[in-house]
């Protein structure tokens, strides 16, 4: 998923809005370690995925060309975030702590093929990531489960030392277009999901001819909002107001007010929900102004929206997820391991989505490093990286994974809503699943088309 995450509002992620967010729908315990709970798997399968950890086999022979980062009983890894930056503390703690979890859960088990994980977190700041992918490029094999969101000044030199990438999630076009990766919830810059449009349109067709875009108006995230125009418009609606808001100090009265004289009834984010919205929210208060639906992508799946529910009259927020959420965890084994995989780092904390993606790109590298054997390359993973069907143990809605000219937006969604008191359950009722008995998903190639360029 091509998610835009650079927004700051009055709070931060960091301090104690780190820790509140942990603890929403939780009791205490911040994000203080804990021993796995009790039930939970010492490794080796995650679903589906059987045999995914474990020791070295018994005709485990490499042929002692052995590729950067990777020795007989170790592969160093990197995995990228943001959690030391000013602008938004703790953008990305996520994938840090998805990177621990699961290393651990894996290297318990016996590692891929024998070999343990080593994971060298690196924290971009937003604007020096380039160089730390320079750091990785000395020393590591593969960049994996992370994400920045400036992520267009980490193409080249990545490129340059041909460090191959399976990321938690990329946002700028060049990031998406770049090769020598496989994205697992990838979406190409030409291509756009609508199902969740066409749902809500279905749900409230007296307002599919009034939608608003608020999107953010910083580099080239700003033309993301142009994505969903493009999208909308083929999915029958009509923007009637795209609206980008400053990254930091935006004066929301003034976005408001446009949104409210354009009459907006469906208001899309463009991943303005990522993070706190409380201000902005108060300020639709304020204006005596809600559409009747906000709609967004999966960064809109975090703790900061509920808390926001919590203190102000939100309006319905949907959500749209190719994850199966924690909410109905107990419905599902993977979900329920995913949970307890997470809680083994923060032991009553909510996932969120930057959770959830960690998870996906950690689960396709380990099934693909898993299958090279024991002669490790690059070029193999990406390989045996290209998975028809992928649902990472049966955790994500099946999509066909692999490298840009063989990857397609996932034409499977299920809405979730916001609720103060359970989260984002999922709204089975305006998704209408139509796969397999059991199943949250609408699955249709319907669900996703062509735009007509790829924004840069």
């Amino acid at each position: 998923m091509v998610v835009p995450l650079l927004f700051v509002a009055a709070c931060s992620r960091s301090g104690a809005d780190r820790i509140a967010e942990g603890n929403v729908g939780g009791g205490g315990g911040g994000n203080q370690p804990a021993a796995a709970p009790k039930g939970m798997p010492a490794g080796g399968d995650f679903g589906d995925l059987k045999g995914l950890c474990g020791p070295r086999p018994a005709d485990w022979k490499p042929s002692g060309n052995q590729s950067r980062g990777v020795t007989d009983n170790e592969i160093a890894v990197t995995t990228m975030g943001d959690p030391g930056n000013q602008m938004q503390p703790g953008l990305g703690q996520e994938f840090f702590d998805m990177a621990d979890a699961f290393s651990k859960w894996c290297n318990d088990a016996g590692g891929i093929n024998g070999r343990k994980i080593k994971v060298n977190k690196r924290d971009g700041m937003l604007m020096d990531a380039a160089s730390k992918i320079n750091e990785a490029c000395q020393s590591d094999f593969m960049l994996v489960g992370g994400g920045n969101p400036i992520d267009n000044a980490t193409v080249e030199p990545r490129l340059d030392c041909k460090l191959g990438a399976i990321p938690g999630y990329v946002v700028t076009t060049a990031a998406v277009n770049a090769p020598l990766q496989v994205q697992p919830g990838g979406i190409p810059a030409n291509e756009g999901p609508v199902g969740a449009y066409k749902a809500l349109f279905e749900k409230f067709p007296d307002a599919k001819g009034k939608v608003g875009i608020l999107g953010q108006n910083f580099g080239d995230l700003a033309v993301v909002a142009d994505r969903y125009a493009d999208a909308i418009g083929k999915a029958g609606g009509t923007v009637v107001a795209k609206q980008l808001a400053a990254p930091m100090g935006q004066d929301w009265r003034s976005v408001v007010e446009a949104l409210k004289a354009a009459d907006v009834q469906i208001l899309v984010s463009a991943g303005v929900f990522a993070v706190n919205a409380t201000s902005l929210v108060q300020e639709m208060n304020n204006a005596g102004w809600a559409p009747k639906a906000i709609l967004s992508d999966q960064s809109a799946y975090n703790n900061f929206n509920i808390q926001t529910a919590k203190d102000v009259n939100f309006p319905d927020l949907y959500v749209y997820t190719t994850f199966w959420p924690q909410e109905i965890a107990d419905q599902n084994p993977a979900a329920k391991l995913a949970l307890d995989l997470y809680h083994t780092k923060n032991k009553n904390g909510r996932m969120v989505y930057f959770n959830y993606a960690g998870l996906n790109a950690w689960l396709l590298w380990a099934a693909a490093a898993k299958d090279c054997g024991a002669d490790l390359t690059v070029d193999c993973v990406l390989d045996k990286a290209k998975r028809k069907a992928w649902t990472g143990g049966g955790l994500f809605a099946p999509n066909d994974v692999g490298p840009l000219n063989e990857m397609h937006a996932n034409p499977c969604f299920v809405l979730v809503k916001l609720d103060k008191d359970k989260g984002f359950p999922p709204d089975l009722e305006t998704t209408k699943p139509n796969g397999a008995p059991g199943s949250i998903f609408n699955c249709s190639p319907d669900n996703t088309v062509m735009l007509d360029q790829s924004y840069t």
